[in-house]
C-alpha cells in the first residue's frame, strides 16, 4: 500500500508544482525517479520526526501541499505536539502519510507498533484521519485528498493486500461502504486492512447469518444514516487493528449514546488494550488476538 501511495504522490507532484513529497530516513531507492525527474519537490530529511512536521507546515503556510512519510508510531507519538501546534491550530493542507499503523512491524517490537495512533489523532480538531483498506482505495483517497484544504492523516497497512474494495457499494451519503444484506441482523462494523480477514470469515458463516459489511474509511465523525443501519439489530460486531480505547470502538460507543442506541449490541475484536509483549509478525498477533476468519464467525454468531 505504501508503494503505491508514493507513486500516486509522484503522479500528483508531476500535474501540479505545488505538491511536494516529504520523507524521514527513508530507503536510498524511496521514489527515485521523482528525485531524478522533480528535485525541487522531492525532500528528504533524517530521523527527526518534529522538524518534518514544523517543516511541512511552514511549507504548507507558503502555498505547498506537502505529502510526507515515515513509520506512523513516530509521527503520532514523537511530534504530536507539533502536529497539533504547527499544522492543525492553522489548517494547513500538510498530509500525513503514515506506514506501518497497527502491528505492520511488530517483528521490531512495542517501540515500533502503532496500536494507539487513531486514539491520538481522532483528538485533534480539523484533522482527517482516514484508514483504507487497499492500495485501489488508497489510491483514489489521494486524489481527492490533494484538493481538500484541511490537514490529514493517512494509516497504511503492510502493502500486496488483496484488492477488495472494489467488492464494496457506496452508502447513500458517500460516508462509508458496504457489502451484503441491509435487513441482516448481524452487522461487522471496522476500518483498514481489517477487511481481509472479515471477507474471509463470510466463507465460514452459514448463508442465513451472513452480515452486513460496513467499511468506515473516514474516521472522525458518523452520519445518521449509519444509525438507520445499526439500530435495532441483534449483533455488531466491531473489528479494528488498534487497542480496544480510543479508535473506532470508541467512536461507535460515543455515537451509540448520543442518538440513544442500545449499546449493548456492539462486541469489539481488536488489539486489546496493553504494551504489545509479544514477539511475532502481524499475523501473529492477529491470531492471538482474534482477527482471523474463524474467531470472527464465531464472535459473529454469539
Amino acid at each position: 500500500m505504501r508503494q503505491e501511495a508514493l507513486l500516486t504522490v509522484y503522479e500528483l507532484a508531476k500535474a501540479n508544482p505545488k505538491v511536494l513529497f516529504i520523507g524521514s530516513d527513508l530507503s536510498e531507492g524511496t521514489l527515485a525517479m521523482m528525485k531524478q525527474e522533480l528535485p525541487e519537490q522531492f525532500l528528504m530529511e533524517g530521523i527527526s520526526e518534529q522538524h518534518l512536521i514544523g517543516f511541512a507546515a511552514g511549507l504548507a503556510k507558503e502555498g505547498y501541499i506537502p505529502f510526507l512519510n515515515t513509520i506512523a508510531n513516530f509521527l503520532t507519538r514523537r511530534a504530536l505536539e507539533q502536529i497539533i501546534l504547527d499544522v492543525c491550530l492553522h489548517k494547513l493542507p500538510v498530509k500525513i502519510l503514515a506506514s506501518g499503523g497497527g502491528m505492520v512491524y511488530a517483528p521490531l517490537g512495542p517501540t515500533h507498533t502503532a496500536v494507539d495512533d487513531l486514539a491520538h489523532m481522532l483528538n485533534i480538531p480539523e484533522l482527517n484521519v482516514y484508514a483504507p483498506c487497499d492500495a485501489l482505495e488508497m489510491t483514489n483517497l489521494l486524489k481527492l485528498e490533494v484538493d481538500n484544504p484541511f490537514p490529514a492523516y493517512i494509516r497504511f497497512g503492510k502493502g500486496d493486500e488483496e484488492t477488495v474494495s472494489n467488492q464494496l457499494q457506496d452508502s447513500e451519503d458517500n460516508q462509508f461502504k458496504l457489502l451484503g444484506d441491509k435487513d441482516s441482523e448481524r452487522v461487522i462494523v471496522s476500518t483498514g486492512v481489517c477487511l481481509q480477514p472479515i471477507l474471509e470469515s463470510l466463507k465460514l458463516i452459514p448463508k442465513e447469518n451472513i452480515p452486513l459489511i460496513v467499511h468506515i474509511t473516514k474516521l472522525n465523525s458518523f452520519s445518521p444514516n449509519l444509525i438507520k443501519l445499526l439500530q435495532r439489530k441483534k449483533r455488531v460486531l466491531v473489528i479494528e487493528e488498534h487497542q480496544e480505547q480510543g479508535g473506532l470502538f470508541t467512536k461507535l460507543l460515543h455515537f451509540y449514546c448520543s442518538y440513544g442506541l442500545d449499546a449493548s449490541t456492539l462486541k469489539s475484536i481488536s488489539l486489546g488494550f496493553g504494551y504489545i509483549r509479544r514477539y511475532g509478525s502481524q499475523i501473529d498477533h492477529f491470531k492471538h488476538n482474534g482477527i482471523t476468519p474463524e474467531n470472527i464467525s464465531r464472535e459473529l454468531l454469539k
